[in-house]
């Protein structure tokens, strides 16, 4: 059937046109959402899932045995480690370094401000040039007063004075060399070089601070040269065993590091009742004097209830597991402890034989 719409004016019959298409939009939509063009596909009703055949079978809890752990709290330090302090009041213009930089033997460190040390060197040269000048005359003085008294041109009495003369000229010049060497040592503490090669641990001034004797300003240690100090309770003091290999872990880098037995200091605290442990580590990266480490020293065994690691969910501080009761699955609150290998120990809430479910 054609619709004539001849009889209408040509924009009125344009504004039907584009009213007829919408229409016919809006009939098409709700042919589609009414599934008219879904062919092929399943019809709204209820059908079976396909049997997964590969669900997971309960986890039971088991005892096994476990190492028990002692672990003890260390510091690191190093065996070299040198405080740089001035011998001068004065004040600071330039550091050259800050903590972690690695630093080598004679490298030049902290500079001071040594502009009254200079004055006083130089006064003390031209006092050095006049006293050798004094010494130079008094020394041909009495040369010549010598031959005079050799001949008996001049008395004894005048060859003693010109021959005092010379001494205390000579004794003047040394006073002088000897303050000129005083002054150049004393300017030269207006530089501080690093005594080692080693590593700078802590800067602890800045340009501009005023220095003085007691007052550090740089911490450096030999990195080669690190050992673990470790207090250890008193009844494990037969278990350590020099040059034996003990495990333990800084919490600073996150990882686990082995050192060797060096010392064991023969003397407990009164009043921690502990003995010290030096452990010897070597040069670690990144590893610096004062970081804690843990050490864990194995003391024997005992029997725990464990579970892998991924059994147990947590919302928060819960910490809880699936388990079956009477045939159906239940959430069960427990607590735990690591006991390594992607396992976990159950302080509480569960028993020896008790099946789990994975999450």
């Amino acid at each position: 059937m054609r619709l004539r719409l001849k009889w209408l004016p040509t924009g009125r019959k344009a504004k039907w046109i584009e009213i007829l298409v919408a229409i016919g939009l809006i009939v098409i939509v709700m042919f589609w959402q009414t599934g008219a063009f879904a062919g092929g596909k399943i019809k709204p009703g209820r059908t079976s899932l396909p049997d997964a055949g590969n669900a997971a079978a309960p986890l039971t809890v088991q005892s096994v045995e476990v190492p028990v752990i002692y672990k003890a709290v260390g510091t690191v330090r190093s065996r070299t480690e040198i405080d740089l302090s001035p011998r001068i009041v004065a004040r600071i213009l330039e550091i050259k370094v800050r903590s972690g930089d690695r630093v080598a033997k004679g490298d030049v460190l902290v500079t001071l401000d040594d502009a009254e040390l200079s004055s006083g060197v130089r006064q003390v040269a031209e006092r050095v040039r006049q006293t050798r000048a004094a010494l130079d005359l008094a020394t041909t003085e009495l040369e010549r007063a010598r031959k005079l008294l050799a001949s008996g041109s001049i008395s004894q009495q005048a060859f003693d004075l010109a021959d005092s003369t010379a001494r205390q000229a000579r004794a003047a010049s040394d006073a002088s060399m000897e303050a000129q060497k005083q002054a150049e040592a004393v300017l030269g503490y207006a530089t501080l070089v690093s005594p080692l090669d080693g590593v700078v641990a802590e800067r602890l001034a800045d340009p501009g601070d005023i220095a003085s004797p007691g007052n550090i300003l740089l911490r450096v240690f030999d990195p080669t040269r690190l050992m673990l100090d470790v207090p250890v309770r008193e009844g494990l003091v037969a278990r350590i065993k020099l040059g034996e290999k003990v495990p333990f872990h800084v919490d600073a880098l996150g990882t686990n590091l082995t050192g060797e037995v060096r010392e064991v200091v023969p003397s407990v605290d009164p009043g921690s009742r502990t003995f010290l442990v030096k452990i010897c580590i070597g040069e670690t990266p990144a590893l610096m004097p004062g970081m804690f480490g843990v050490l864990q020293l194995p003391t024997g065994t005992r029997q725990a209830l464990v579970v892998p690691e991924a059994a147990v969910m947590r919302v928060g501080q819960l910490e809880y597991v699936r388990t079956l009761m009477d045939g159906r699955p239940r959430q069960v609150l427990v607590r735990t402890a690591p006991a390594g290998d992607a396992r976990l120990e159950i302080v509480s809430g569960l028993e020896t034989g008790m099946p789990i479910l994975a999450p």
